[in-house]
């Protein structure tokens, strides 16, 4: 049976999607625009991050007001659900604009779990 991934790991997986997306990000929305590779990619990436955004539980979404996790759960709707009329600047708005932000709130987050769990000796798991 697999076992439930806990917020830790998803927000790990926040944070690698969104390292990803950044070590191939180009330099312009021109250049991104006429890589297919690079866009599907970076879809790819942005679908992950609302992914585990919405399988996080409640209560970290609910401890963590300031993150517009729903915002971000809804964005990966229209992507995965509106794959035959994809914006494409949309989506590079998308990784210019909030990747960032996100990332530093997630990268908090995540430290704030990690010192919890320590201090309650439940070591999370390590990559």
């Amino acid at each position: 049976m697999k076992r439930a991934r806990r917020d830790l790991e998803r927000l790990r997986d926040i944070l690698e999607a969104i390292a990803g997306v950044r070590r191939h990000q180009p330099a312009t929305f021109e250049i991104f625009e006429a890589d297919e590779v690079i866009r599907l990619y970076t879809l790819k990436q942005v679908e992950i991050i609302g992914e585990a955004v919405f399988k996080t539980t409640a209560e970290l979404k609910a401890t963590h007001p300031q993150v517009p996790w729903n915002a971000i759960e809804k964005t990966r709707h229209v992507f995965v659900h509106d794959y035959f009329d994809i914006e494409w600047r949309k989506l590079w708005d998308v990784v210019t604009d909030h990747l960032e932000p996100l990332r530093t709130q997630v990268e908090n987050i995540a430290a704030e779990l990690e010192r919890s769990a320590a201090g309650s000796g439940d070591f999370p798991i390590q990559s």
